[in-house]
């Protein structure tokens, strides 16, 4: 005679759920809110991330920016002038850990980091460029350095970094789920409760 085993209500849902590859479902949560989820055809929890996260991430972003007048009469772009990333002594960026947890402004943010540059009027090389230190002056004389960002964005710039920061930390939740999966339920233990409340309720009835 074959035993057979129950399985609960939570086992036989999470075998439904198909994670595909979590590891590929959490890179992808990684670089772009929501896109885990939509690969793991998890659609429902795909748009949710993404309608919770992007609009945070990318009002932060804009907050962050602001438009300078050049000397020969010209504009500069400067975009997400606080999300970057540098290490440097005086200038440990550790807001950036957090910020880190949306990959697609995490890697520009490091490449700039690793290749500085001067801003040449492009909006490419400002965006996400940390600011210029004490011994870039000769190196990045166009670059703006802190006190000139803080002055540029005001009260925008402590806003800006907290909409980066908040979106960052939604996004690593987002990542976990994509790993992980849903929380598993312990539905039948519940059941047992109740049943164990109603048995209760009908000994002092009697």
């Amino acid at each position: 005679m074959v035993e057979q085993t129950k399985r609960t209500d939570d086992e036989v849902k999470r075998e439904a759920i198909d994670l595909r590859n979590p590891f590929v479902a959490g890179l992808l949560a990684w670089l772009f809110p929501g896109a885990g989820h939509w690969y793991q055809r998890r659609y429902f929890k795909a748009v949710l991330f993404a309608i919770c996260i992007w609009p945070i991430l990318i009002a932060g972003l804009v907050m962050g920016s602001y438009r300078e007048e050049t000397s020969d009469g010209g504009s500069q772009i400067h975009f997400a002038r606080t999300l970057y990333c540098s290490w440097r002594p005086g200038d440990r960026r550790l807001y950036f850990i957090p910020q880190a947890c949306v990959g697609c402004v995490a890697l520009p943010a490091m490449w700039q980091a690793r290749f500085p540059g001067d801003a040449d009027g492009s909006i490419l090389s400002t965006a996400f460029a940390p600011p210029r230190v004490s011994s870039e002056y000769r190196a990045r004389p166009n670059q703006p350095d802190a006190n000139d960002i803080a002055r540029r964005l005001h009260s925008w710039l402590d806003l800006s970094v907290i909409f980066t920061v908040v979106a960052g930390l939604l996004n690593l939740l987002a990542i976990f789920d994509a790993v992980g999966g849903p929380a598993p339920v312990d539905k039948e233990g519940d059941q047992k409760k109740d049943e164990k409340e109603k048995d209760g309720e009908k000994a002092e009835k009697k």
